[in-house]
């Protein structure tokens, strides 16, 4: 199987399919054949939470042992929080379904696999919360130069100025 995901409606849709082809280079260069049913998709959702449709399905279609590995871009991809990826991986070896993290080289076949996983998945759920304290910041500080913050306000639109800032605009 192969799982994919990408965390915004700001993220371009096209990451889905840069990570599918990705695993299926992977999955053919093994001579493994992956059905179009057995590809499952989060389009817009965050890692940081396992309530997303696409990874429950992925989920119970691995412990009802549909397939034998699961192969992803990278660990990240599965979850942005330790507990919830290390207690995937666990559940993924208790019911004998393989993991392949492609980018990152990670296989939960190997006997290194359990550290790399528990490495990739501090790493995952740090830059997570980073990358949260930054876009808030960022947005602080548009807020006190008094330009828009992103989003929408009802009665008001967004126009960038030339100089690449947003302002709001009564309409």
């Amino acid at each position: 199987a192969i799982y994919a995901r990408f965390s915004s409606e700001r993220q371009n849709a096209r990451s889905l399919e840069d990570q599918v082809r990705v695993c299926r280079q992977f999955a053919e260069g093994q001579g493994w054949t992956i059905a179009q049913e057995d590809i499952y998709l989060d389009e817009a959702v965050s890692g940081r939470s396992t309530e997303r449709e696409g990874f429950q399905a992925l989920s119970k279609a691995a412990w009802a042992r549909e397939f034998d590995c699961i192969v992803v871009d990278d660990t990240s991809r599965i979850s942005r929080d330790r507990a919830d990826a290390l207690r995937f991986y666990e559940r993924l070896a208790f019911a004998g379904v393989r993991l392949i993290a492609v980018s990152q080289g990670v296989d939960s076949s190997s006997e290194q696999a359990e550290l790399m996983l528990g490495v990739h998945g501090l790493i995952d759920a740090v830059y997570s919360k980073e990358l949260a304290q930054k876009t808030h910041r960022g947005m602080a500080g548009a807020a006190l130069r008094g330009t828009a913050t992103g989003g929408r306000c009802f009665g008001y639109r967004t126009v960038r100025e030339d100089s690449g800032a947003l302002r709001w605009e009564v309409d």
